[in-house]
């Protein structure tokens, strides 16, 4: 049967179907499967993120490490405890009963406690004197027998000689005690019209020194603990002087012996008259760079020695000078140690007294 002629146009109108073998058709199907994946474009990360978030990470881990510590250690608080206490144990305490407060402590009791007469009267006095200082259950007149007192006394000055720790906040402050005492003598004077004889008592002033132990005790305020006690210290000195020319050698030029004695001279008259800025000079000494101030007038270097210091042009010198007060004329003797060196062709003294 014909087509119609609709149809035939219709055919005629659409694109013509392209034949394609089956191998073609595979070729094509396989192209499809291997075609390129696009390239997944990278995150844009700023300069220094990996920096910052290092940071981050150590930050937080050590957040976490001191949480923690803290929470163990709230757990278990008798163990930090008793490392606070060991440290507190390990730190040295002052006793307040060695203080300088304490021997003006002591000294201060012991003027009220030489400060006496005879008679109730005043010896009431006294004891209310020392109440502020004695402890509870001491006797009120700190040792003193008020039945058997005949004389006067009073201290005329008091000075430290020893200081004795007896515990934690006690101490034996020893003084020694200069007391001017009263003894009484009876005179008999007699009326020439009379013939009367009258007996009066006068005091003879002796003045004596003694050494005095204070018990002195600190809690809260200071205060005296036990009864007073007396001892005896040997004034002379058990310090044995030190010889601060052993192991020097000695300088053997006789011309340099006798250029640093004439420099020494020089240098202790300006270091008796001159001010600091003339003085400096001769005086490099920073600890020492004032002299005298014409409050000592320089006589003469009575006599001197001179070592060989570290080098050849450094030498240490003990010189004894002859000093004399501008207002009394009086002289006194004392030494000096002198580290003195060369410098421009001249001496200078680096160092005075120096140990």
């Amino acid at each position: 049967m014909a087509k119609s002629l609709a149809k035939r146009k219709a055919e005629a109108d659409a694109p013509r179907q392209e034949k394609v073998s089956a191998m073609e058709q595979s070729k094509r199907f396989f192209r499809v499967l291997q075609k390129p994946k696009v390239e997944e474009r990278k995150a844009y990360r700023p300069r220094g993120y990996r920096t910052r978030k290092f940071g981050t990470i150590v930050f937080w881990i050590m957040f976490s490490f001191v949480f923690l510590v803290f929470f163990f250690s709230t757990l278990n608080p008798s163990k930090q405890e008793e490392v606070s206490a060991g440290a507190v144990e390990q730190t040295p305490t002052l006793n307040p009963a060695t203080t300088t407060t304490a021997v003006q402590y002591a000294e201060n009791f012991a003027k009220e406690y030489f400060t006496w007469k005879p008679g109730s009267e005043a010896l009431a006095k006294r004891q209310k004197r020392l109440a502020p200082y004695l402890a509870e259950g001491i006797d009120p007149h700190a040792g003193l027998e008020p039945t058997s007192l005949k004389t006067t006394s009073v201290l005329l000055s008091s000075e430290i000689a020893n200081i004795e720790e007896k515990g934690d906040n006690k101490a034996y402050v020893t003084l020694k005690v200069y007391q001017k005492i009263g003894i009484p003598k009876e005179v008999v004077t007699t009326d020439e019209k009379t013939k009367k004889e009258t007996t009066t008592t006068k005091y003879e002033s002796k003045e004596v020194s003694k050494f005095f132990v204070v018990p002195v005790a600190y809690a809260q305020n200071y205060g005296i603990y036990d009864l007073p006690k007396y001892t005896y210290i040997n004034p002379q000195t058990t310090v044995v002087a030190t010889n601060q020319t052993t192991g020097l050698q000695d300088v053997v030029e006789s011309e340099v012996k006798q250029n640093i004695r004439n420099f020494l001279d020089t240098f202790f008259g300006s270091y008796a008259a001159d001010p600091a800025d003339k003085l400096a000079y001769l005086l490099e000494d920073e600890d020492h760079p004032s002299g005298l101030n014409k409050r000592m007038n320089f006589v003469n270097v009575k006599n001197s020695q001179v070592y060989q210091s570290e080098t050849l042009e450094t030498y240490i010198v003990f010189a004894t000078v002859v000093l004399e007060d501008p207002v009394s004329e009086d002289r006194f003797v004392t030494n000096y140690r002198l580290d003195i060196k060369q410098k421009d062709g001249r001496y200078v003294v680096s160092k005075i007294d120096q140990q």
